[in-house]
């Protein structure tokens, strides 16, 4: 959707207020994932792909905005390839990732494609903001309902999970949940 690509190129155009760390869930569960295909579904500005990728991942840098792909493509990284996509009409392939992350970013209608990303026993990092009582109204789509991450993803082996208030960089309080999950093999 063009009124998503340009919102996201005004935000990634800001650069002094954006992290540049990665974020502290990815730096602190990556290393359960064997190495090998990573997925960072709205990657924004590529701090947690370029993260990934110098430890060994092969990393799908997935975004919206030209801006920010742009910004990842001047990492010059062999390890990362950057796909500007509108992610809600982007396919994601089944069993091609052994870790996805998803940070600060909602999609409901990914979950399943999430799910069947992951090859077995791929590791699945999702941090995003949890509906609460500083949200806007007009942002409650984009925002969790309480444990709704933890409920969509109970299948999988549940190593982290938390809902916590946070400051934003803004300075506005808000709620984030964060989950480590790692998919499973079954047996027939």
């Amino acid at each position: 959707m063009e009124k998503d690509r340009l919102k996201w190129n005004e935000r990634y155009k800001e650069n002094d207020l954006l992290p540049q760390e990665p974020s502290n869930i990815v730096k602190h569960f990556y290393n359960l994932a064997p190495k090998g295909r990573a997925l960072d579904i709205a990657a924004g500005n590529g701090r947690n792909s370029l993260f990934l990728a110098q430890k060994g991942f092969y990393v799908d840098a997935v975004d919206i905005s030209d801006v920010a792909i742009d910004k990842i493509k001047k990492l010059n990284n062999k390890n990362i390839n950057p796909i500007l996509a509108d992610l809600d009409s982007y396919e994601i392939e089944e069993n091609k990732y052994d870790l996805v992350i998803n940070i600060n970013f909602l999609n409901r209608n990914l979950f399943p494609s999430i799910k069947e990303s992951l090859k077995p026993n791929g590791v699945l990092i999702f941090e995003t903001f949890l509906l609460d009582k500083y949200s806007h109204i007009k942002t409650k789509n984009y925002l969790l309902r309480k444990n709704e991450l933890l409920q969509y993803f109970i299948d999988f082996r549940i190593i982290f999970y938390q809902e916590k208030n946070v400051q934003k960089l803004n300075r506005e309080n808000a709620t984030i949940a964060s989950l480590v999950a790692i998919k499973e093999c079954k047996l027939i």
